[in-house]
């Protein structure tokens, strides 16, 4: 039997630390430290530092798909 972890969910919530370049640097709920790499998001949406976003799993990274408010 496979146990469920962190990464293997399909979802996720995370805050935009940052935006360098137009490109979004997020800190996942239940971590301290920002990423060290920026995510990819939907056209719908504009990153903007301290957004609350739900992320989708694509593949072995994360999309952003938009903001919660």
């Amino acid at each position: 039997m496979r146990l469920l972890f962190e990464d293997d969910k399909a979802y996720r919530m995370a805050v935009v630390d940052n935006v360098t370049g137009g490109r979004p640097y997020l800190r996942f709920y239940g971590e301290t430290a920002a990423s060290q790499k920026p995510y990819k998001y939907l056209q719908s949406y504009t990153p903007t530092a301290n957004d609350k976003v739900l992320v989708a799993r694509v593949a072995k990274t994360y999309v952003i798909l938009g903001k919660v408010v």
